[in-house]
């Protein structure tokens, strides 16, 4: 996925404040090893990102074999309010 900062200060950007949901609603966190090995840069560990900049990472989610993942739920801090990626 690729993350833009756009407010006017830095935000840190962390595997462990990212989710899935399948279409039963079912929550899965996002696992932060396998994301941390699955990118070269290990953009999702936390990473501050300075406002207009942006990243791109590999966010990794253990799931059971036959799971269709139908949003995805993404945090700046594990206190935000976050955002709502609907999946196609």
């Amino acid at each position: 996925m690729s993350v833009e900062n756009i407010g006017d200060s830095a935000r840190t950007l962390d595997a462990t404040s990212q989710y899935a949901y399948d279409a039963a609603e079912r929550k899965f966190d996002a696992d932060s090893l396998a994301s941390m090995y699955a990118s070269d840069d290990n953009d999702l560990f936390l990473n501050e990102i300075n406002p207009g900049n942006r990243v791109d990472a590999v966010l990794v989610f253990d799931v059971p074999k036959e799971t269709s993942l139908t949003k995805l739920e993404l945090h700046d801090s594990p206190f935000s309010g976050g955002v709502t990626v609907e999946l196609s």
